[in-house]
């Protein structure tokens, strides 16, 4: 699936969910947050020259009380903030990790809870949140925010995509391992990352026939096959009007039971379609230094919309026409600065 995709650890010690671990992953399980913060915690334990440091995965289900009312958390008792916090709570006391990185609104109250319990107990374990939790920057030691949102302060760090953990050499290594199925494709080459309904908009049936009469059409002037990759909300109408709609022209669609060809579809194409609702999937494709096309479902407003103006602002993506550009694309790969200042932050 495409998304900030799961890649081997960079680290030769990386030991998921193991014990003792030095840097915590704490999520509540939702793939795009989740896997953000574990590509932050991939990059800083393959930075550790020393090989020494560990990285856990925490799964956990957070109290509503530390989602919804996270301001409250810096004025609660020790005993309170380990009774919300459940298990993990006796686990960070044992472990004493040195990191904890957490990511999106719902986990921000977690972070703080974390953060001032190990205060406490005298661990002095450091937090690291990803994404504005529109809470005061100081309840955390580091916070990681779009540059489209407005937090500002001395521990914040802005970025212009979502963080994840692709890099070159990871899409070309899993470029080698695709089949004829994908690499029998004729040139030009175009993969079509699709998303679809979420907590903005839902994907109607008129919008799914659309948008893929919007991508037939651009097949049909380009002269591209296409390599479809549908995500986990994609609705299924849009895979079978897609389908249709392309008739004899050359295609392939990932099948959800072989081996996920993505991100090894990055390393085949000539250019990178994007439905414009994820910006994981965006964020992701720029590493390539492709052209990205974003094909609307409608006009992006707020937040989604800010990122879509500034990235093709800074010539990251451009709009789906019925053309295929040939360059002109900047390259986006943020992680080494952001390792950088995040280690640099970590030591003072």
């Amino acid at each position: 699936m495409p998304a900030c995709t799961p890649l081997t650890p960079s680290g030769k010690n990386t030991k998921i969910n193991g014990a003792n671990s030095q840097i915590w992953v704490v999520s509540d399980g939702t793939a795009g947050m989740r896997l953000q913060a574990i590509a932050l915690g991939d990059a800083l334990v393959g930075a550790n020259i020393t090989n020494q440091t560990s990285l856990a995965d925490i799964i956990i289900t957070p109290s509503c009380w530390l989602r919804h009312l996270p301001r409250l958390v810096p004025f609660l008792p020790k005993a309170l903030l380990s009774s919300l916090l459940g298990s993990i709570a006796t686990r960070l006391n044992q472990d004493k990790p040195a990191v904890i990185i957490t990511c999106g609104r719902r986990m921000a109250g977690t972070s703080i809870a974390l953060n001032h319990l190990s205060k406490a107990n005298g661990a002095g374990t450091r937090t690291i949140h990803i994404q504005d939790p529109r809470l005061p920057p100081h309840y955390f030691d580091i916070l990681i925010v779009p540059q489209h949102d407005p937090a500002r302060g001395p521990n914040v760090l802005t970025s212009m995509a979502s963080l994840n953990r692709l890099d070159k050499s990871k899409i070309a290594d899993a470029a080698n391992q695709l089949g004829d199925k994908w690499t029998g494709l004729p040139a030009p080459r175009v993969a079509v990352l699709l998303g679809g309904a979420n907590r903005r908009y839902g994907i109607s049936a008129i919008m799914a026939k659309d948008m893929a009469k919007r991508l037939a059409d651009f097949a049909t002037k380009t002269g591209a096959s296409l390599a479809l990759i549908p995500s986990r909300r994609t609705p299924a109408n849009l895979v079978a009007h897609l389908t249709a709609a392309l008739g004899p022209l050359p295609y392939a669609v990932m099948d959800q039971a072989e081996n996920n060809p993505y991100p090894g579809i990055l390393g085949l194409v000539d250019a990178v379609i994007v439905t414009s609702d994820s910006v994981n999937m965006i964020s992701e494709a720029t590493v390539t230094g492709l052209p990205i096309l974003i094909a609307e479902w409608q006009s992006e407003t707020g937040r989604i919309g800010a990122f879509h103006d500034a990235m093709m602002t800074a010539g990251h993506i451009a709009p789906l026409r019925d053309h295929l550009p040939q360059k002109g694309f900047a390259p986006l790969f943020e992680m080494p600065a952001i390792v950088k200042s995040v280690l640099a932050r970590l030591d003072r």
